[in-house]
């Protein structure tokens, strides 16, 4: 059997060349191709429900089972049949996928053009990263309550206040999430007291009133910044100081000691082997 091959411009077109030595072999070309036996013709760019024209020949396989996926949007082939198709017909069109399959693009059907359920599920479906083990939780959560409950004991055997809200979130990065930058002991400790100096830089330049207090917050996080000690509460601890008027001593102390006593904790609960070891790394 010949087929008449499409050549690009500039070539003869209507030649024959041998293309499939049996007749089945081209149903199977065909089948590959995914294009309609009538197809004759111009050649054909075939995109995915629409029926546009092709600039180029298509290359194709007899292999049932292998797909021609070319790495370029543009699927072209090199032949045309000019004994079972009819000369007539100028379209190629794109086989439907087979039933219970619906090939999408961009959250449609390429058939009906409608969005199928499993579209508007995978659209509802969270990014978030996977929850991690109930054991894991288990022991994270455990560990950040006793550190608090310890600081807060610590606290009442001095007479001062040890648990303030920005240790409360130093205490959710480092047990919660241990591998973060902002919960090594670097950022923990350092980001903390780097964050209260700011404070009482502003307090003593600006005096203590609630646009101070928003400009401490911000500066604390560009010093921690810039000296690699992210630590997103201790900006929190800049504005505490400068909107309450924190006294220097004993206020520093304590915020120092509070921040390793949940570093050790961390350390604890990072070896336990069920969580992450904590901390990846000190300085």
């Amino acid at each position: 059997m010949g087929v008449r091959n499409f050549f690009p411009a500039g070539r003869t077109r209507g030649q024959t060349t041998p293309f499939l030595s049996y007749a089945s072999g081209l149903g199977r070309g065909l089948e590959t191709m995914r294009l309609d036996p009538r197809a004759i013709g111009e050649t054909k760019e075939i995109s995915r429900g629409e029926r546009v024209h092709l600039h180029g020949p298509v290359e194709t396989t007899l292999d049932p089972e292998t797909r021609v996926e070319p790495p370029r949007s543009r699927r072209t082939a090199c032949v045309a049949y000019s004994d079972v198709l009819e000369k007539d017909d100028e379209k190629a069109t794109f086989v439907p996928p087979a039933s219970g399959e619906a090939e999408t693009s961009g959250g449609t059907t390429a058939a009906s053009g409608g969005t199928t359920a499993a579209d508007a599920w995978q659209g509802l479906r969270s990014r978030a990263p996977a929850r991690p083990k109930t054991a894991a939780i288990a022991v994270f959560t455990a560990g950040a309550t006793i550190a608090l409950v310890t600081l807060v004991a610590f606290g009442a055997a001095l007479d001062q206040v040890w648990l303030m809200p920005p240790l409360v979130a130093s205490a959710a990065l480092v047990f919660g999430a241990p591998t973060l930058p902002l919960a090594q002991p670097r950022s923990v400790i350092g980001g903390q007291l780097l964050a209260a100096l700011t404070g009482f830089a502003v307090l003593a330049v600006a005096g203590s009133s609630i646009w101070a207090a928003a400009v401490a917050g911000g500066l604390a996080l560009g010093v921690t910044a810039l000296t690699r000690t992210p630590h997103s509460p201790a900006a929190a601890t800049a504005t505490i100081v400068v909107a309450q008027q924190q006294p220097l001593v004993p206020f520093l102390p304590i915020l120092v000691a509070a921040t390793v006593v949940l570093v050790i904790f961390g350390m604890l609960i990072g070896r336990s082997g069920v969580t992450p070891r904590y901390p990846t790394y000190w300085w």
